[in-house]
This record gives structure tokens, sequence and C-alpha cells, in this order.
């Protein structure tokens, strides 16, 4: 997935680690994705509970946004009727500085159409049509 540099942001240690003890999750040396493994659809309100009023530092809301995002990416049920899928997009809009990395790469880009997108994708991609000015550096080049 090409996201611009600019855009780069990722997972630290100290964020993961945080957050494997906040929820109680396993945080092993192997595991290459932690953000993703650890996602559950289960616990959707519990992690926006724990971003809105957790008293988390920016790392750790950015790396629980990832989790969210595959949390619902993952969830059996119709995005569009969710209004927690419609919170945490309006949470992704709001905070696009902090979150910029993850709406860009869970739009897909590469894929205009087909199948190889994810569910929240499409929802995702209205993000960065909004913000295409600010996210895409060569915008109306």
């Amino acid at each position: 997935m090409s996201v611009p540099e600019h855009l780069w942001r990722f997972p630290t240690a100290e964020a993961i680690a945080s957050l494997a003890i906040r929820f109680d999750v396993p945080n092993e040396p192997d595991m290459q994705d932690w953000e993703w493994e650890v996602a559950d659809p289960g616990r959707i309100d519990e992690y926006l509970t724990a971003y809105h009023h957790g008293g988390l530092s920016d790392d750790e809301r950015f790396t629980l946004m990832e989790t969210i995002i595959q949390a619902f990416d993952d969830l059996d049920g119709i995005l569009e009727t969710d209004s927690r899928w419609q919170e945490t997009l309006h949470i992704l809009d709001r905070h696009i500085d902090l979150h910029a990395y993850s709406v860009w790469y869970w739009s897909d880009l590469e894929h205009e159409f087909g199948d190889e997108t994810w569910p929240v994708t499409p929802f995702l991609r209205t993000i960065v049509d909004k913000h295409q000015q600010r996210l895409d550096p060569h915008a109306g080049v």
C-alpha cells in the first residue's frame, strides 16, 4: 500500500504495550501487526470509550484507531446503519491530522474498483476526498 511518505505514522512499542495492558490482550514479539491481530468486533464499544475518555496519548489513540478500524472491518453487519461506525468516521474526519495515515491506508486507493477493497474502504475514501488538498501534496497540480 503506497501511503505518501509525509503521512507515515506507525504504532509505537510504548503505545502497544500500554494498550495491551489496558485491554488485557497478548503482546508477543512475533505479533507482526499487533493492532490488527488483537482487534475484536465485540469490543468496539470498549475501544470507543477508551478513545474518548481513556486519557490516551496521541500514539495510543492512533494505534487504538487502527484496532477500531480493523474491528469494524471484521464486523458482521451493515456499517451504514451502525451508529458506532458513524461516530468513528466523525473522529477520523475531525482528527484527520492524527489519523491521516490510517484514512489513506484503509482507503485502498490503489484499487479503484472491485473486490480488492475492504468493507470500510468506501467510507474512508469519502474522508480522503474531503481532505484531498491537505493529504495529497500533488492535489490540484
